[in-house]
C-alpha cells in the first residue's frame, strides 16, 4: 500500500487498477483521455507505463515529461464515460 492506502497497477491499453485499503478497486480506462489535451502526453506507451503513486497523486514521469493527476480526478473521470 502506498502512503494514501492505495496501490496502483498499470494495465494494458491505457488502464490503471487502483486498489484501496478497504478491499475495493477501480479500473480507470484512459484510452479516450490520452487523446485529450489534459492527458495527451500519456498517449506514448513508454510514458504511460511509468505511472506511480506519490501521496494521493498518480505521477507519470519519464525524465522529459511529467504528468500528475490526483486519485480523485481519475475517479471522477470514470463518471464521464
Amino acid at each position: 500500500m502506498g502512503p494514501s492506502g492505495v496501490t496502483l497497477q498499470v494495465l494494458p491499453e491505457y488502464q490503471l487498477r487502483l486498489q484501496f485499503h478497504n478491499g475495493s478497486e477501480a479500473i480507470v480506462d484512459m484510452k479516450r483521455r490520452v487523446r485529450a489535451i489534459r492527458f495527451g502526453r500519456l498517449s506514448t506507451p513508454g510514458l504511460f507505463s511509468t505511472a506511480r503513486l506519490v501521496g494521493s497523486e498518480v505521477v507519470w514521469d519519464n525524465g522529459v515529461h511529467c504528468v500528475r493527476a490526483s486519485i480523485n480526478e481519475l475517479l471522477d473521470s470514470m463518471q464521464m464515460d
